[in-house]
């Protein structure tokens, strides 16, 4: 093997795995563990290094499935307000573990190690519960859900279940499609997202300009609403580029009869520009952070935090 011209020998390197009836699992830990090995490089025996990455890797995704299966993390819910009235509009929930890992960590592994979809369905099994909460009133919920869990109809057929009975639930709820990976079977997915919006759901396409396939997103699939990237928000007060892409994005939105909501809103200035934008709805800081107990009035002063940002989890 040659780079940048000189003989490089290639090597390999061997560990120790358990015996599981499947192997698909040991396989995807393996592959995850060579990426965090290759990526981080050598610092020590190589097979010594890459077996204990492996055995980390299969340990992690192990305590991740059980924290899945039993349900052992919290949804903590931020407002999305109305940007003509100030009134709340609807909640996300956002993944919070109590052993406090990572959730972009955690979402990463469960993607990776094709956990996704389960993790999805736990997500959207509490949402629902906390709709159907005594008290909790008329107020809708966002849960997200990824491309893998949109490849076949097992989640859409999970959450229709978790709903069949209560149609007041299902227009209280909405999905939101991440793009933390692409879509490969759009006409696929959105016979899937139809589903739902037939029986009420309604349907946002996430992080809006963030990823290349989101002008495929707009143009194959049917939603309702999209959430325009933070990356272009949080600069909209001091003009440029970024106000006649949103302008001009919110444009083709109420063209399609989609609403649209801007995300990460930090300072007065920012909402002032999104509504003279005509943006429907906003989200960030200024309005609150995301908390265990959703409260359906937002601060009268700015939640903001410095230096944090907002994600999926």
């Amino acid at each position: 093997m040659e780079r940048h011209g000189a003989e490089v020998a290639p090597k390999t390197v061997s560990a120790p795995v358990p015996h599981t009836p499947d192997p698909l699992p040991t396989l995807r830990a393996l592959r995850m563990a060579l990426d965090g090995f290759l990526s981080k490089g050598v610092d020590g025996e190589p097979q010594m290094t890459f077996a204990a990455a492996l055995m980390r890797t299969m340990k992690d995704g192990e305590r991740l499935r059980t924290i899945i299966a039993e349900r052992a993390f919290d949804l903590h819910y931020q407002p999305i307000v109305d940007l003509e009235t100030g009134a709340v509009h609807h909640f996300e929930a956002l993944i919070r573990f109590t052993e406090g890992a990572s959730p972009a960590g955690a979402i990463r592994m469960a993607e990776e190690l094709a956990m996704v979809t389960d993790l999805d369905k736990a997500v959207a099994d509490k949402a629902v519960r906390k709709l159907n909460s005594p008290g909790f009133g008329l107020t809708r919920i966002a849960v997200n859900v990824s491309a893998a869990s949109l490849a076949s109809d097992d989640y859409v057929d999970r959450l229709l279940a978790m709903t069949g009975d209560r149609p007041d639930v299902r227009k209280r709820l909405m999905v939101e499609v991440t793009e933390t990976a692409a879509l490969n079977d759009l006409a696929a997915a959105d016979r899937r997202l139809a589903r739902l919006r037939e029986t009420g759901i309604q349907i946002c396409i996430d992080d809006f300009g963030a990823g290349s396939a989101s002008f495929d997103y707009l143009r194959s699939l049917s939603v309702d609403i999209v959430k325009i990237d933070g990356a272009f928000v949080k600069t909209l007060a001091d003009g440029g580029k970024d106000n006649t892409v949103v302008r001009h994005l919110v444009e083709l939105c109420r063209a399609l009869e989609i609403d649209t909501i801007g995300e990460m809103v930090e300072t007065e200035q920012v909402a002032d520009a999104l509504r003279a934008l005509g943006v429907n709805f906003a989200q960030g800081y200024l309005y609150g952070r995301p908390e265990k107990e959703p409260r359906t009035r937002v601060a009268a002063a700015p939640a903001r935090r410095q230096g944090v940002t907002e994600g999926w989890g």
